[in-house]
């Protein structure tokens, strides 16, 4: 408790730099949720597409059993589909009919005999699409051949470079939040220069004198780290709603508490050490000088 009022007694004297410390520290914290936040989502996304067909090849209407399994045996050998599906017409039509059940005109005078066979094709990753689309085209069974991968290739790329200009961008964040923390705390032991003095004189040891400025500083860690976490959470937690209906099937929310509490744990001790390093090279300056 005592070492607790120290530090409150510490941000009173200068509220102004304590409020610029702890602003620098939320806004870098906040930049630094929502790139987590944008990166977890596109990886969930990213999941998402994976786990669907990526390659739907469809069959002329007179291709034999025997080719079929041909092309399924042939599609399994290359190593790169995780899961090879085979689609009757029947199948075909049950699949047109769920998706259509709500619009009776597009049902009325549809049979089986319209709809092609075809197999569904997942592969292990992204960019098995198109060495897996290669294998398929060719065949003269083959009438014609879906495949997202371009969506899937966007959604790679956007992903990467969202956690790469996220780690950038909060590395300079950092940064400047770290200098802050130094200028701020340095200004803090100036105004107490000669209150340190007499500490040194009376015989008080470098952690005494140091550690209301290391708290200081880590208190400005975690009071940034907080309030990032919280705007977030609010943030995602109105637009929730908006955001799952954008999403469609893909199912983001509702998010885990338990996220939240990672997310401010993580944050808050990256923070408190980014704080205490600013005040503990601060303090060594100005002890080492002395």
């Amino acid at each position: 408790m005592r070492q607790i009022k120290k530090t409150v007694k510490l941000l009173r004297r200068s509220p102004y730099q304590a409020l610029a410390a702890g602003l620098a520290m939320t806004l870098t914290f906040f930049v630094a949720s929502i790139f987590a936040v944008l990166i977890i989502g596109g990886q969930i996304v990213l999941n998402y597409v994976e786990q669907r067909p990526q390659v739907i090849a469809f069959f002329k209407d007179d291709a034999s059993q025997t080719k079929i399994n041909d092309i399924i045996a042939k599609v399994k050998s290359t190593g790169l589909a995780k899961d090879v599906k085979y689609v009757t017409k029947e199948e075909a039509l049950a699949i047109y009919r769920e998706r259509n059940k709500d619009e009776p005109l597009l049902l009325e005078s549809v049979s089986a005999d319209f709809l092609p066979a075809s197999i569904d094709i997942s592969v292990n990753k992204a960019g098995d699409i198109g060495a897996v689309t290669q294998a398929v085209k060719g065949e003269p069974e083959i009438e014609r051949v879906i495949t997202p991968q371009n969506l899937v290739e966007q959604l790679v790329k956007w992903t990467s470079t969202i956690r790469a200009g996220g780690i950038v961008f909060v590395t300079a964040l950092l940064a400047i939040s770290f200098l802050i923390i130094i200028m701020v705390v340095g200004m803090r032991i100036a105004l107490r220069r000669d209150e340190i003095s007499i500490m040194n004189l009376v015989g008080a040891t470098k952690w005494y004198i140091a550690r209301p400025f290391l708290a200081e500083g880590a208190v400005y860690g975690v009071i940034g780290a907080s309030i990032s976490t919280f705007l977030i959470y609010a943030l995602l937690l109105i637009y929730s709603r908006s955001i799952q209906n954008f999403l469609g099937p893909i199912q983001v929310f509702p998010i885990s508490p338990l996220f939240f509490i990672y997310l401010w744990v993580g944050e808050a001790l990256l923070a408190a050490a980014v704080g205490v390093s600013g005040a503990a090279i601060a303090l060594y300056r100005y002890l080492k000088i002395k």
